[in-house]
């Protein structure tokens, strides 16, 4: 089913469903899984930031407010500071370091300049919520947006160029979680979509590049988390939750080292 909920419910209400967040740690170590998560980084929140500006530009216009730039000992920054207080109490206003507020802006006009005759970001949803069974086990996705025809994904990155994402893609797992929110998705509506990332830089002047996730990146992806979930059931089944391996491993020199 498809559930439109604010991001806190779909953390707190839904844990017991898996995410891909959940699967590629496991492919990691299911001891990485079971471990506490450190809180957000910046660079997480300027990713949350940056989603929202993109993604949900009403909400960010009518939510999101620059801080200005005030000495908090002073008597003037002490005020400053306890109206904006006052504000996000009673107007639930978030104010926001002017600098990165500045830089969030420039950075989702360039996407929208960038997608805007693509069709990528229209006739869609943001940000909704979707749960369904995948081999068995409970399973929860959270696309950015879900159109009839794409499942788009917003990447926030250091270089968009396609050698250095694409090396991303399987640094960080994306093609797990491309494959599985495809197969996630069609489960609840048998919709069959593309999956598309939206590549920008982080810094001027936000460089854009669209990807679609090709057959053997899924095909890798869906492989990967087939693996996470057995995994996951063998750990429950056992309640044994392991690290890595102790066993002595040998380095060898990569290819592209060989000849250097």
């Amino acid at each position: 089913m498809w559930k439109q909920i604010p991001n806190e419910e779909y953390h707190s209400e839904y844990r017991s469903y898996l995410s891909s967040s959940d699967l590629r740690r496991i492919l990691r170590s299911p001891a990485h899984y079971r471990a506490p998560q450190p809180p957000p980084s910046q660079a997480m929140e300027f990713g949350t930031l940056a989603h929202e500006a993109v993604l949900e530009p009403e909400n960010w216009a009518a939510l999101c407010r620059p801080a200005n730039k005030v000495d908090g000992r002073t008597a003037e920054g002490k005020a400053v500071k306890a109206w904006q207080q006052q504000q996000s109490e009673k107007f639930g206003f978030r104010f926001i370091n002017e600098d990165l507020f500045n830089q969030i802006e420039e950075l989702a006009r360039s996407v929208r300049a960038s997608v805007g005759t693509t069709g990528l970001l229209s006739c869609g949803v943001a940000e909704l919520s979707g749960f369904s069974e995948l081999e068995g086990a409970n399973i929860r996705v959270r696309p950015d947006y879900l159109s009839d025809e794409f499942i788009v994904d917003l990447k926030t990155t250091q270089d968009s160029r396609i050698e250095a994402f694409g090396r991303s893609v399987f640094t960080y797992g994306y093609d797990v979680q491309a494959a599985l929110y495809l197969d996630a998705a069609r489960a609840i509506d048998g919709k069959k979509r593309k999956f598309v990332w939206i590549a920008v830089e982080k810094e001027s002047p936000y460089g854009v590049c669209i990807y679609e996730a090709s057959a053997e990146v899924l095909e890798r992806g869906r492989r990967l988390y087939k693996q996470a979930l057995a995994t996951y059931q063998e750990c429950v089944t056992f309640d044994t939750w392991p690290s890595y391996s102790t066993q002595t491993q040998v380095i060898n020199l990569p290819r592209y080292m060989e000849n250097t």
